[in-house]
């Protein structure tokens, strides 16, 4: 068997990478999209106020994804804050600031008809055919999509040795815009798919300096991939 030396002495690990040397980020992840309702509900739930990170991901890779996207092009999470603000003292100075919002905004250059039914409220309508189901047609109406939980998988950066470190990001709960723009130009550049919304506060289980767990509200989270 072949060795390539540079790869097989690599050091680059992500506890190093995120605590020491630095990282950057310099590509989308690709996503898996689950129900959040059917994950955090029923008799054993996955999403739960003391299940970990890596328990939650470990999970959801045994499960069945409603789509995949592979062809984003970007894949933002902007957060805004606080959404309270106390003041006081003689001059008014802030004294604690309280909330923050998040949102996904992630645009793809490709169309699919999951994703758009799981994100962008679309409907899938499927006619009888001899060998199965066929999709037949593609709706779009007031319709909104359910909460949904997303798991990425990408890669950054280690800057002490330059090589790839896998990650995965876990959205809990995003809550689609479920809109969609459709956009056609003979001239200009090749439309775009947005797929954008609100991230909600998810409470899961936290480690502690003590070694216990406790429930803590997250938007988001990056673990070791």
């Amino acid at each position: 068997m072949a060795k390539y030396t540079n790869l097989g002495t690599s050091s680059a690990n992500f506890s190093d990478m995120m605590q020491n040397n630095g990282f950057a980020i310099v590509t989308v992840m690709n996503a898996k999209i689950y129900d959040y309702n059917a994950l955090a509900s029923g008799n054993d739930p996955i999403i739960t106020s003391t299940a970990t990170a890596d328990e939650i991901v470990t999970a959801l890779e045994s499960e069945e994804a409603l789509c995949e996207l592979k062809t984003l092009k970007i894949a933002n999470v902007p957060q805004e804050g606080p959404t309270k603000t106390v003041t006081g003292g003689q001059f008014s100075n802030p004294l604690v600031k309280f909330g923050k919002t998040a949102r996904l905004e992630m645009q793809d250059a490709l169309g699919n008809s999951k994703a758009l039914e799981a994100l962008c409220g679309g409907i899938q309508e499927w006619n009888d055919a001899l060998n199965g189901a066929e999709l037949n047609a593609l709706h779009f109406g007031e319709d909104f999509a359910s909460a949904k939980t997303i798991l990425g998988d990408s890669f950054f950066i280690d800057r002490a040795t330059g090589q790839q470190v896998k990650v995965k990001i876990i959205f809990y709960q995003f809550l689609p815009d479920s809109l969609f723009n459709l956009t056609q130009d003979a001239e200009g550049d090749a439309t775009v798919f947005d797929m954008n919304g609100d991230l909600l506060t998810t409470e899961i289980g936290v480690g502690t300096v003590e070694g216990e767990v406790k429930a803590h509200g997250l938007f988001y989270s990056i673990v070791e991939g």
